[in-house]
């Protein structure tokens, strides 16, 4: 395995994966010519996982509920090739799905619906887990899982669904981005209404969407070299940032405590953005030497197409065209630490406890890598819940004015190496 740089460590930690899901063994539905793995998604109790390979069809297996915590995360603890057993349910959504999450009604905010006056027809109990599945049409169905049945139809979107999020708030508020420009805010509590339409300045199709830790920001980011931010309540945009990637964007992600945006695109890097101030703070490459503009500005063979960050906040994945899964540590420099070839990868994912990586292929398969552990020191704990509380410009102003300066800087990462 060649070295993405002298001195990077070979990522030996990732292979071969702890377990590997297919739909020609697990639910013996071979897999076509022309489909591959075009989304996944795992549930925020780590125990449900759902992919789809772009069919009418959403695979979804669940961890055998008879031991107690049992999650996708226990798959670390066993042996390399140890089959788990699965509860497995398959959707049919009769239109092509393109996007997939899974949400989970934990709290009783609201965000406009106190002001209905109709019954409402759905309930959704706390604890309530739920599958949202985008489909080429511009529709997204909503699954019940337990009964294996759709609960909503959401219809307003006028292109295929590129992106689905729901807010961290455990209000089941969903957001929707589209190859119609455009992201919608849904209330499924509000038996699904459609509340609040950004109309973004993504002159042509939005490729992905994240919500804030915090439920507070929308990262949105298109075909167009930047990504937006948006206030999540007022719908208003508050930041472009831009003036960084010279292709378009495939990806982006908040880290936990919300200070730090990491996007990847075509142009062969992924960025990290200071949120609070829209600068541009590290940039890691995947092709050595860098490329010259007019070739990350098109087909390179080293485009990113996804990026994932390390509940953590420490690491960082992603997935490129040239065959290699990388995982970097934001404060060991801009060559990544560890790396491992996966040919065609598509998508990736930490697992919300970050024990597990998730990487699934164009073949369909996806593959359960135990994740680099690491053990964060108190200061960076402390950071991300001082952050993660300070979500405001002004608040941050004021933070400053009030804690020494090495301290102020400590939060506002400096200890990034750049």
């Amino acid at each position: 395995m060649a070295s993405f740089a002298e001195g990077v460590e070979e990522f030996t930690g990732l292979l071969p994966p702890i377990q590997r899901l297919g739909t020609d063994e697990e639910f013996d539905c071979p897999r076509k010519h022309g489909d591959e793995l075009v989304t996944c998604a795992l549930a925020p109790d780590g125990k449900w996982f759902a992919w789809s390979l772009g069919t009418r069809m959403v695979f979804v297996v669940q961890t055998q509920s008879d031991k107690a915590g049992c999650s996708f995360d226990e798959l670390k603890k066993r042996k390399i090739g140890e089959k788990a057993e699965w509860n497995k349910k398959c959707l049919d959504c009769t239109v092509g799905v393109t996007a997939l999450e899974f949400g989970c009604r934990s709290s009783d905010i609201k965000w406009h619906s106190d002001q209905v006056h109709y019954k409402i027809v759905h309930n959704f109990p706390k604890g309530k887990i739920v599958l949202a599945a985008g489909l080429s049409n511009g529709e997204i169905k909503l699954w019940d899982l337990e009964c294996g049945r759709i609960i909503l139809l959401l219809q307003d979107h006028k292109a295929a669904i590129t992106g689905l999020s729901f807010s961290p708030d455990g209000s089941l508020v969903l957001a929707s981005a589209s190859k119609d420009s455009s992201v919608k805010l849904w209330d499924l509590t509000d038996d699904g209404n459609m509340f609040k339409t950004l109309h973004c300045e993504h002159s042509k199709q939005v490729n992905a969407i994240a919500w804030s830790p915090v439920g507070q920001r929308i990262a949105s980011v298109g075909v167009l070299k930047m990504a937006l931010l948006w206030n999540a309540r007022t719908g208003t945009l508050e930041r472009r940032l831009e003036n960084g990637h010279l292709n378009d964007v495939t990806g982006c992600c908040f880290s936990p405590d919300g200070a730090l945006l990491f996007t990847s695109s075509w142009d062969t890097t992924v960025i990290c953005w200071d949120v609070q101030t829209g600068a541009k703070r590290t940039v890691y490459g995947h092709m050595f030497p860098p490329p010259r503009p007019i070739f990350a500005g098109g087909v390179n063979g080293h485009e990113v197409r996804g990026v994932t960050v390390c509940p953590d906040g420490m690491h960082i994945a992603s997935v490129c065209r040239d065959g290699y899964i990388r995982v970097w540590n934001i404060f060991h420099g801009t060559n990544p630490i560890q790396k491992a070839a996966l040919r065609d990868a598509r998508a990736v994912h930490f697992s919300h406890n970050g024990f597990l990586l998730a990487v699934g292929c164009q073949s369909g398969e996806m593959n359960f890598f135990a994740a680099p552990m690491q053990t964060a020191t108190l200061q960076h704990r402390c950071r991300l819940t001082v952050r993660q509380c300070i979500i405001s410009g002004d608040g941050c102003a004021a933070l400053r004015a009030l804690v020494p300066r090495k301290a102020a800087q400590y939060l506002n990462y400096a200890d990034i190496v750049t």
